[in-house]
């Protein structure tokens, strides 16, 4: 469940259910953890 802090937002990651670190919850963290792989397949469409 996702719980907004004091201002109303929605944070971008939460806790993991299973193991350590963090988990993307709105279509921002979505964003920022899909981002470097699309850097990255970019770079090989473009040098090849």
């Amino acid at each position: 469940m996702i719980v907004p802090d004091q201002n109303g937002r929605k944070p971008w990651f939460g806790p993991k259910r299973f193991g350590y670190g963090r988990r993307p919850q709105t279509w921002q963290g979505w964003l920022i953890a899909w981002a470097p792989l699309a850097v990255v397949l970019l770079i090989v469409v473009v040098r090849h």
